[in-house]
C-alpha cells in the first residue's frame, strides 16, 4: 500500500443531482495542482487508495513520468460501459495526486484511469478499483454487543483487507485473486485487484463506540493463515493461502466496545526482538515470557532462524526456552506494548500482541524462498 501523502494536490468535482452529472475536469485548471515530489521512473498508473470524508470520496493516484492527459473513467456495473467522468492535464514532475468526488448514489461504482503521453506513444490504462456499499458493521450488534465483520470467499495466494472507521480496502498481492465474488456480511464484493467497501450516507462503516483495537478473530474455515495486525486508526487482515490452488475461507472479526487499557505500575521494560529466517511457505511463532514455539505449516521448513542473533535449529526442537545462553527477551516484558519497527520480505511478516503472548506469522507465496526479518519493540 502506498504510504501517507503530505500536502496532497486535491481535485474536487462539484455535483448536483445524480452521480452522472459531473462538472468536467476542463473546468478545473491544472495550475491548481501541486506535485507530491519525484517518484521512480517505474511509477505505475494506479489508483492507490480510496477513502471517505463525509459524503465525498478521496482517491489518490500515481502517474508515471511523461503522461500528459489523464482521464478518470467510471462504470456503474461489472462488465458495463465505461464513461469519461473528466480529464486533466498533468504538469512536469507531477507524479502523485489526490482528488475528491461525491460518493456515488448507487450501491457500486468502478473507477480507472486512462492516460495519454505528452509525446507520441501508446497510452496507459490503470487497474480497476471497485466501490461497494453495505450496511454499517454496527447496524446489527450481537447479543454480546459486538459489531461483526463476516467474510466468506475463495483465496489463492496473498490478499489483505485494511479496515478503518470509514470503510475496508481489499487488495490482492500474489497469485490469483478470487475467481468468484467474496462476501462481507452477505454483501457481494466482486474480485478486482483493489476493492473498497463502505456505507451508504454519512454513517461510519465501524461506528463509535466499537474499537479497532479490542477485537477477536474467529476463523471458521481456511487451511492456511488468517492474521490480524493493529495499525494507526486501522485493522489489517492478512489472508495467505500458500498451498497449491485455492481454498474457501470464512472468518468473523468481533469488534468490541472500547475498553480502558490496563495501567501497569512502574516504567515498562524497554526491549527489542529481531526475528530473522528464510521462509518458504507458512509459519507461526508464539512467544511468551518463558519460551518461543515455532509451528511450521506448509512447504519447506524455515532455515537460518535467529531470535536476537540467537540461532535456533528447528530440526532439533521447535521450542526455544527464554533462559540461560538462549535468553532472547529480558524479564518483565509487557507484551501489550509490542510494535513493529521494521520488516523485510516479499510477502507476509506480521505480529499480533496479546496481554501475555505475541503471535508472529510468516507466509511466502511466490515460488522459492525469501529472507524475512521482523523487528519488534516493547515498552517504547
Amino acid at each position: 500500500m502506498a504510504g501517507s501523502l503530505s500536502n496532497p494536490a486535491v481535485k474536487t468535482i462539484p455535483r448536483s443531482g445524480p452521480w452522472r452529472s459531473i462538472v468536467p475536469w476542463s473546468l478545473i485548471t491544472a495550475a491548481s495542482l501541486t506535485a507530491f515530489g519525484e517518484l521512480p521512473v517505474n511509477t505505475p498508473l494506479a489508483i492507490t487508495s480510496l477513502s471517505v470524508e463525509g459524503t465525498n470520496l478521496i482517491l489518490r493516484a500515481t502517474i508515471p513520468p511523461g503522461m500528459g492527459r489523464v482521464m478518470l473513467e467510471t462504470c456503474p456495473t461489472l462488465g458495463g460501459e465505461w464513461a469519461e467522468a473528466g480529464a486533466f492535464g498533468t504538469s512536469v514532475g507531477e507524479n502523485e495526486i489526490a482528488f475528491t468526488i461525491p460518493k456515488p448514489a448507487g450501491p457500486t461504482e468502478f473507477f480507472r484511469l486512462n492516460a495519454t503521453p505528452l509525446l507520441a506513444g501508446p497510452g496507459m490504462m490503470s487497474g480497476e478499483l471497485e466501490y461497494v456499499t453495505m450496511s454499517s458493521l454496527g447496524s446489527e450488534p450481537t447479543e454480546a454487543g459486538d459489531a461483526i465483520f463476516h467474510f466468506k470467499g475463495s483465496i489463492d495466494g496473498s490478499d489483505k483487507i485494511v479496515i478503518t472507521r470509514d470503510g475496508a480496502l481489499w487488495e490482492h498481492v500474489n497469485w490469483d485473486w478470487p475467481q468468484g465474488a467474496v462476501a462481507v456480511n452477505h454483501t457481494q464484493w466482486n474480485p478486482r485487484q483493489k476493492n473498497y467497501l463502505t456505507t451508504v450516507g454519512a454513517r461510519k462503516f465501524l461506528p463509535e463506540p466499537f474499537s479497532l483495537d479490542s477485537v477477536d478473530l474467529e476463523v471458521i474455515q481456511g487451511r492456511d493463515i488468517v492474521a490480524l495486525e493493529r495499525a494507526d486508526q486501522a485493522l489489517i487482515v492478512y489472508l495467505d493461502d500458500t498451498p497449491g490452488g485455492a481454498d474457501n475461507y470464512e472468518f468473523k472479526i468481533h469488534f468490541h466496545p472500547a475498553r480502558p487499557k490496563p495501567v501497569h505500575p512502574g516504567a515498562p521494560v524497554a526491549a527489542h526482538l529481531k526475528i530473522a529466517a528464510d521462509i518458504d511457505g507458512s509459519d507461526t511463532l508464539k512467544i511468551t515470557a518463558g519460551e518461543a514455539t515455532w509451528e511450521h505449516k506448509n512447504w519447506s521448513p524455515p532455515a537460518n532462524i535467529r531470535l536476537n542473533e540467537i540461532p535456533w535449529l528447528l530440526s532439533q526442537t521447535n521450542v526455544l526456552k527464554n533462559e540461560g545462553t538462549n535468553r532472547f527477551l529480558p524479564a518483565g516484558i509487557d507484551f501489550s506494548t509490542a510494535k513493529i519497527v521494521s520488516r523485510a520480505g516479499r510477502d507476509l511478516a506480521t505480529m499480533w500482541a496479546e496481554p501475555d503472548a505475541l503471535w508472529v506469522r510468516f507466509a511466502d507465496n511466490p515460488n522459492g524462498s525469501d529472507h524475512y526479518e521482523l523487528d519488534i519493540s516493547f515498552g517504547q
